[in-house]
């Protein structure tokens, strides 16, 4: 009686073990794009050349992230968008973005 007990909570169990995975990967990946923005920003604020932040960007975040890059007056402004898909189910996820503001040098 046990065992079928057991085998009924199973998947439920399963199922909360796999949010759980995913809620830690929806941390990791959202510190990855803020970390890759921050880094982009710092280099543009340098003044190097927008492709170099670029790589400093793609370097530091996930892949297929996309790096959106703003300039204004003294500032510029980097958001860093990647894509965190739930374990199992490829195509289904969600986005996570980090954001970064440098004053310009």
């Amino acid at each position: 009686m046990v065992t079928a007990e057991t085998m009924m909570i199973a998947p439920f169990v399963i199922a909360i073990a796999v949010a759980g995975i995913w809620l830690v990967s929806l941390g990791v990946t959202h510190a990855r794009a803020t970390d890759a923005a921050r880094e982009a920003a710092r280099s543009l604020a340098r003044g190097d050349p927008e492709e170099v932040a670029e790589r400093h960007a793609t370097d530091a975040a996930a892949r297929g992230s996309r790096i959106e890059i703003s300039r204004q007056r003294d500032a510029v402004e980097v958001t860093v968008s990647s894509p965190a898909r739930l374990p199992l189910f490829g195509g289904v996820g969600t986005t996570v973005s980090g954001r970064a503001v440098a004053s310009l040098e």
